[in-house]
């Protein structure tokens, strides 16, 4: 099987890699003891396997591991005005992954998914391989063409829209990012992009194909272009993305993206002694097999946060308002809230023109982002075809990678 193939020669390459490198003079991990912060760097260092820049074949060889754990307890009220209450447990996220840095210019690197936990949703929770999360093949180089840094890479990328979506999951500030980041990103595709910086300003531009395998996909299904740009603006970050899916016309040709195009325009600052971001999202769902899933669709993020103990304990909210032209032309999140609902049917469950939700949350880092607990509080509501729908889901996760 392909991913058989991959591990093999990930395997290979790494073990040959070392072998070329030779042996460590030092090593680069120290076992853990009592005190946290011996610990701490024990597992911000674990995967690193091997680093040397004087090497002239292989600079440095790092594992990566991630687990996300969650618990969430969700009540409300569905559209026939009837009373739910829910409780779901979830191995959100367990991957592990590679990432060889070689002849100083090349960057291979992959993960894989170890779990594919559907218990919320009334499956069962599996353990073991399931799909690649990402697999790429990067060759970056400096000062060239004019350009402080200029890059191309091959393979499966999740493409980010949105900057809750460009924050890697090990790192966000909410147990779930928000139902509009949700619906922008997520889908992994195949596909090469090339990216680019100069002066600060730096940008990104990919064709990639909508075919979503568990591996590298092939190029049979549609193609969509995707860019971004990123820059220094008002006091913060600009942050600025969109998709366009090049062969809208079939269902087919919008496998898993759930829309024809999509634009997003974020900024990251700071106001006083707070963190802010704010983001709006504008697009069209493109052709559906219903009509009223179809129209377009607009959303704002404002998230505010603050360091309440320095390095330690984090407050943080949200607030985020999407709707759309048609009946049915956005949803609530799938974790937990549109499981929980009773007064629709599965395909409709979730479905409506307007939806907003307000988030509010503490969290505690043991180990900055490699190590901490995160607890939040969020309410929802959804205005549905058949009537409303108001939810208030209780967080609690743990979160840890190296």
């Amino acid at each position: 099987m392909e991913y058989k193939v991959i591990k093999a020669i990930i395997g290979t390459t790494a073990l040959s890699g070392a072998a070329i490198a030779g042996p460590i003079d030092t090593p680069l991990t120290t076992p853990p003891t009592s005190n946290s912060g011996d610990f701490c760097n024990t597992l911000e260092n674990f995967g690193t396997l091997y680093k040397n820049k004087e090497n002239p074949y292989i600079q440095e060889i790092t594992l990566s591991g991630r687990f996300h754990g969650q618990y969430a307890h969700v009540e409300g009220s569905d559209v026939n005005g009837n009373n739910f209450n829910e409780d779901y447990r979830e191995i959100r996220r367990l991957r592990a992954g590679i990432e060889i840095k070689a002849f100083h210019d090349f960057t291979i690197k992959g993960a894989a998914n170890l779990e594919n936990d559907t218990s919320p949703a009334g499956g069962d929770r599996e353990l073991g391989y399931h799909d690649f999360d990402q697999v790429q093949l990067t060759y970056k180089k400096k000062d060239i063409l004019g350009f402080d840094s200029l890059a191309l890479s091959y393979g499966r990328h999740k493409l980010d829209l949105g900057q809750e979506a460009s924050i890697s999951s090990r790192k966000i500030k909410t147990v779930e990012r928000s139902a509009i980041s949700n619906k922008l990103s997520g889908g992994r595709y195949t596909g090469i992009l090339a990216s680019a910086e100069r002066n600060g300003v730096s940008g990104t531009v990919g064709l990639v194909s909508l075919d979503q395998s568990d591996f590298i996909g092939n190029w049979d299904a549609g193609r969509a272009i995707y860019a971004n740009t990123s820059f220094e603006a008002l006091g913060g970050e600009v942050l600025i993305d969109a998709f366009y899916n090049l062969d809208q016309g079939t269902i087919d040709d919008q496998v898993d993206v759930g829309y024809e195009w999509a634009a997003s325009v974020a900024w990251n600052g700071t106001l006083g002694s707070w963190d802010l971001m704010m983001n709006v999202a504008f697009g069209d769902n493109g052709n559906d097999t219903n009509p009223d899933r179809e129209g377009s669709f607009y959303a704002f993020v404002v998230m505010p946060s603050k360091e309440i103990i320095e390095d330690k304990l984090e407050f943080v909210t949200r607030y985020q308002f999407q709707a759309s032209t048609e009946d049915e032309g956005i949803r609530m999140d799938s974790r937990y809230a549109r499981f929980a609902e009773t007064g629709a049917t599965d395909i409709d469950r979730g479905r409506g023109d307007s939806h907003q939700s307000i988030y509010a949350g503490l969290n505690y880092f043991f180990c900055g982002h490699n190590s901490k607990v995160m607890a939040g509080l969020e309410h929802e509501t959804l205005s549905a075809q058949n009537g409303n729908v108001d939810t208030t889901t209780l967080w609690l996760a743990y979160r840890m990678y190296f």
